[in-house]
This record gives C-alpha cells, structure tokens and sequence, in this order.
C-alpha cells in the first residue's frame, strides 16, 4: 500500500503546484499594474518629446525667417548706401548737361566731365570695384577675352596690345571680362 500512498502523495503535490496560488495572483496582477503604468509613463514621455520636436522645429522656421528678413534688409541698406553715393554723381552730370555750351568752351566741358569720371570711378573703387589691368599685360584667360589677334613684332608674344572693352572686377570676382587685342 505504500505505493499507493506514495502514488497520492505526489498527485496531491502536483495538484497543489497546478492550483494558482494567491501570491502568484497578487504579483502577477501588480506585474500587469506596474506595466501598465510603465506604459502611461513612457506614452507620456513619447507625446512630451512630440510637443518639444514640434515647438523647436517651429521656433527653427521662425529663426530661419527672421534671418532671412534681415539679409534682405542688410542688402537693402547697403544697396542704399550705394546709390546715395552715385546720386551727387548724377546731380553733376545733370549740371553738365543743363549748362550753356556757348559760354563754355569745349576745353571745360571735357574737364568738367572728366571730373565726374574721376568721382565714379573713386566711389566704384570704394565700393570694392577695381579696373582690370590690359594692355601690355600677359593674356589671363581669367580675366581676359580675346576679341581679335594681330602680328606686331615690336611686342612679345601673348601680350595684350589694345582694349576693346575695360573689363572690371568686385573684390576677387571678375564682373565684365575685358575684351582685347592679343599678339600672335
């Protein structure tokens, strides 16, 4: 009989580890308890991060606007400052040209104009635009455009003989390309 004993014993044993005990049931249910608020905290962090990814991008849009206005004023103002410059350049040419040209001789008149040329050029000069050097100066492809070539053996070779067309520059950058006579 004690086989069989021994036989009920362990059904009874097993049948108790088969039963869901009532601490299983409590962890268990603080487990689930603990997620779920895990969750609710981690949704919320998640919306948090959100709200904060939407104001920084809004606020960046803004910053980019503001930026942008105020290029466009910087470039404004120094366009103005430009132009207030070239306006007493404009009043003399006005006053050359309302001037009477029976009084003034010919000799004067180019004077007065030179005058206004030199004025341009000193404010164009200020304003970072310089002349590029031609004749008698080696052909630069860089700042040169040959127009025409000739054969004059009291000059080198590749050397620029004439301008066409005074080319200028701002700064480092090339704006008009002089237009030369370059010898064979």
């Amino acid at each position: 009989m004690k086989g069989v004993q021994d036989i009920k014993v362990k059904q009874e044993k097993k049948a108790e580890r088969a039963k869901p005990s009532a601490k299983r049931k409590t962890s268990s249910a603080n487990k689930i308890k603990e997620l779920k608020n895990e969750i609710k905290k981690l949704t919320q962090e998640i919306n948090d991060l959100k709200d904060r990814y939407l104001r920084t991008a809004a606020e960046f849009d803004n910053y980019k606007k503001r930026k942008d206005k105020e290029i466009i004023n910087i470039i404004e103002r120094a366009n103005e400052h430009f132009f207030v410059e070239l306006l007493p350049i404009i009043d003399d040419f006005e006053r050359s040209l309302n001037s009477d040209t029976k009084i003034k001789s010919y000799k004067s008149l180019k004077q007065g104009i030179d005058l206004i040329y030199q004025k341009l050029i000193a404010v164009l000069k200020k304003q970072g635009v310089e002349r590029i050097e031609a004749v008698g100066q080696p052909f630069d492809p860089e700042l040169h455009e040959a127009v025409m070539q000739i054969e004059d053996k009291d000059n080198p070779s590749n050397i620029i003989i004439d301008e066409a067309l005074k080319g200028y520059r701002l700064k480092n950058k090339v704006l008009r390309y002089s237009q030369v006579v370059v010898n064979k």
